[in-house]
């Protein structure tokens, strides 16, 4: 794909406090494992895309939701005016 794309990832990703908070042992560690295995998955996705599309921009946003543009708004503006300022 020869055009420029901007790709934001919740890298890892994050499932909210109610698994990495809960008061059972098993479901913390349940969410560890699934938060690992998505991300590994998550992150041949991202490298997939890399290298299928050179003028991609990918940025990886730590801990953020499947909701990147609620739980990290100020850093999609961010990355959305920085890329649409090298555009014009």
């Amino acid at each position: 794909i020869p055009v420029p794309a901007l790709l934001i990832y919740a890298l890892p990703h994050s499932q909210g406090r109610w698994a990495h908070n809960d008061a059972d042992p098993r479901v913390r560690e349940l969410a560890r494992s699934y938060d690992a295995a998505f991300s590994r998955v998550t992150e041949r996705q991202v490298k997939a895309v890399e290298a299928g599309v050179p003028k991609a921009h990918v940025v990886r946003l730590p801990r953020a939701s499947h909701f990147v543009f609620l739980s990290n708004e100020a850093d999609v503006l961010r990355q959305r005016r920085s890329f649409i300022s090298r555009l014009r």
